[in-house]
């Protein structure tokens, strides 16, 4: 049997890059090529498999060559920098029908194990991690179960499995299966095979393309358009009719934007206070192809960062958090929890707060090439989902003092075996402020190039984007997407994350 995943990659993820007859926006694609929407991913290269008897065929994705992402114009060597950094993603798998905890052991043996995750029967979790690092799988009552050591590359440690029912040796498949039938119940069985087929692709997929398979057997490419990156210095450009506002209305007029409000206007509102031009022109630069990491000057106006700002100066500012996957976005207070390794104080602020900020996400959709309606909650999109929740959560207003960091980390969450494994897709960077601001730059710690082996760095400046993607085009889950937000050194550093998920954010599958 042969899954068409090709079908879905054309229908899902690019082709909603939009047609410049059926919106106001245009784009470089649209000039480039009028058929660039069906164009494939240039990175996608088919891959055929067999899992447990089924064969397919798969678009999978394969890293480009370093020497291509220079165009042309590659430095004196091209050999592959291997980064400075050291971490990386680990998702831990519990093929058991017990539920445990997953806890980091620290180094120093007078500290006691810190718990990470409560692991349910047949789930994962996952964090960022380094060799050498140990983890504990136990039950409530502190009893061990297995305990894992990371190694030293990616390729050895992505993926740290939990599996009491396999039997090591030269019969270990026969005396295997006759433990699973003496043990599972048959749907404990089905969610046991679905990992062990996932385990199975992960083989395959990781010798086709030198990464792990992060995602469970087998994902949809995202449901989005994602820029066609090849090369550094690469450019696009998009317009938007979502202007840029010069002054600030009057109080009565930036009262709260109503659901009915929010889904009746296809035009822009307050026209009187924006731009004069009808549309704006927003250019993408390629700082990184692996991770895909693009940079937008002067997508925020100074008069839409003093709004927000304002905004934010009659909200309380809590510690930031980090989220807990496992636990429902709805629940954020209950699933977060404080950590050292994030130490800003944070907010959020909702579409439907202001119509500034509605314009905000707006141009935002346009920039990323995505209906503005799945950035709400819709019954007018062409969603051929069904689902009626926005697809983005709210802004993520952060602030950094001097000293306060976010370490290296991962965006997406690991997921169950639900069909759909809704994660966050990408994330766009919206920087408030630079004057009097020293360091606190955007890292990239393991982008590919064959210059240095040092961190791609992004200088804060006011108003820029930075766009990213935590999803590659095949659906698997960018290990490279880790970055970190580095502490100024002098004076406070404002920002904005807008999170966008694929498929969809919604509670049920």
């Amino acid at each position: 049997m042969f899954l068409h995943v090709t079908v879905l990659l054309l229908v899902l993820s690019l082709a909603p890059c939009l047609d410049a007859e059926s919106t106001t926006t245009t784009c470089s694609l649209d000039q480039q090529n009028r058929d660039a929407h069906q164009r494939r991913d240039p990175c996608l290269q088919e891959m055929q498999y067999n899992i447990s008897g089924t064969q397919g065929s798969f678009w999978a994705y394969v890293e480009p060559d370093v020497n291509t992402m220079y165009n042309g114009n590659p430095p004196a060597s091209t050999k592959v920098e291997f980064p400075k950094f050291n971490g990386f993603s680990v998702k831990f798998i519990n093929m058991s029908n017990k539920r445990l905890i997953l806890k980091w052991v620290p180094f120093d043996k007078n500290q006691p194990p810190v718990q990470m995750s409560v692991m349910l029967p047949f789930h994962e979790a996952g964090t960022a991690s380094f060799p050498g690092h140990n983890f504990i799988l136990t039950d409530e009552y502190d009893t061990e179960y297995h305990r894992f050591v990371i190694g030293d590359s990616p390729a050895e440690a992505n993926l740290q499995v939990y599996d009491p029912y396999r039997v090591e040796g030269p019969e270990d498949p026969v005396a295997t299966e006759r433990t699973l039938q003496q043990v599972l119940a048959p749907h404990e069985r089905q969610q046991y095979d679905q990992l062990r087929d996932t385990l199975l692709f992960h083989e395959q997929y990781q010798q086709f393309t030198g990464r792990s398979y992060l995602a469970n057997y087998l994902r949809d490419p995202p449901r989005h358009f994602i820029w066609p990156v090849t090369h550094f210095g690469q450019q696009f450009w998009v317009t938007t009719p979502e202007t840029h506002f010069t002054q600030l209305p009057p109080a009565q007029l930036l009262n709260p934007v109503t659901t009915d409000d929010t889904a009746r206007h296809q035009n822009p509102v307050l026209t009187d206070y924006r731009d004069r031009d009808s549309q704006l022109n927003m250019t993408l630069t390629v700082l990184s192809v692996a991770p895909r990491v693009l940079e937008i000057p002067n997508f925020l106006s100074a008069t839409e960062i003093q709004h927000i700002l304002q905004i934010a100066t009659g909200m309380e500012l809590s510690r930031s958090t980090v989220g807990n996957s496992e636990k429902d976005l709805q629940k954020r207070q209950a699933a977060e929890v404080k950590t050292d390794t994030r130490t800003s104080f944070n907010s959020w602020l909702k579409r439907e707060k202001s119509p500034v900020i509605d314009a905000i996400y707006r141009r935002a959709a346009d920039l990323m090439r995505i209906d503005e309606a799945l950035f709400r909650e819709h019954t007018d999109s062409n969603d051929e989902l069904k689902k009626k929740k926005s697809l983005a959560e709210q802004l993520q207003l952060v602030h950094y003092d001097p000293g306060q960091e976010y370490t290296a980390h991962h965006d997406f969450g690991y997921r169950d075996l639900k069909k759909n494994q809704k994660a966050r897709f990408s994330t766009l960077l919206l920087y408030l402020n630079h004057e009097g601001l020293e360091a606190g730059e955007t890292t990239f710690p393991r982008w590919r190039n064959a210059e240095t082996f040092l961190p791609l760095k992004v200088k804060p400046q006011a108003g820029k984007a930075v766009l990213f993607y935590s999803q590659l085009p095949d659906g698997n889950f960018d290990d490279y997407s880790q970055h970190s937000a580095a502490p100024p050194t002098k004076g406070e550093k404002w920002l904005i994350n807008l999170w966008t998920w694929s498929p969809y954010m919604d509670d049920d599958e």
